[in-house]
C-alpha cells in the first residue's frame, strides 16, 4: 500500500501510522529535570480536616503538642467519611490490610472494619485559625455513631 502526496492510501484510506523524522525523536530523559514526589505538606499518612478539602496555605505554623490540644476529641461525620474514602483507596490499591478480612473484598467495608478496631494508620490534622494545627491519630479519637 503506498500512499501519495496527500497521505492517502490507494484505496483512499488515510494513513493512521506517524511518520517520524530524524529530528522527531525527543532526547533522553534526564531524571534530574524530574519533578520530586515528595509531599509539601508532611507526611503522606495525614488526612487534612478542612472546609472542602483543601489545604490551607503554609503560615510557617507548627504543630501543637498533645498536650496542649484544644479541639475536640470526637471524630466529625466529615473526619469519618474522609478518613474511610481515604483507608479504602489505600485498600483498594493493595495497601496491606491490618484486620481480618474474613473473606470480605468491598475497600470500603474493610476500612470501617479498620475504624471499628482503630487500626488505621492515619492522622487527622485539624488546621486552627492562627496558623498552626494539632494532629490527631484515629486511634486516639472518639468515634460516635
Amino acid at each position: 500500500m503506498d500512499l501519495d502526496e496527500s497521505g492517502v492510501h490507494e484505496e483512499g484510506f488515510y494513513s493512521d501510522d506517524p511518520e517520524f523524522r530524524e529530528g522527531d525523536i525527543d532526547d533522553p530523559l534526564d531524571e534530574g529535570e524530574a519533578g520530586d514526589d515528595v509531599d509539601h505538606y508532611g507526611d503522606d499518612q495525614v488526612v487534612h480536616s478542612s472546609a472542602g478539602g483543601a489545604v490551607p496555605p503554609h503560615r510557617g505554623g507548627a504543630g501543637k503538642p498533645n498536650e496542649e490540644r484544644i479541639t475536640t476529641p470526637y471524630m466529625t461525620k466529615y473526619e469519618k467519611a474522609r478518613i474511610l474514602g481515604t483507608r479504602a483507596l489505600q485498600i483498594s490499591m493493595n495497601a496491606p490490610v491490618l484486620v481480618p478480612t474474613e473473606g470480605e473484598m468491598d475497600p470500603l467495608a474493610i476500612a470501617q472494619k479498620e475504624l471499628a478496631a482503630k487500626k488505621i494508620p492515619l492522622l487527622v490534622r485539624r488546621y486552627l485559625p492562627d496558623g498552626s494545627y494539632e494532629d490527631w491519630s484515629v486511634s486516639e479519637l472518639i468515634i460516635t455513631e
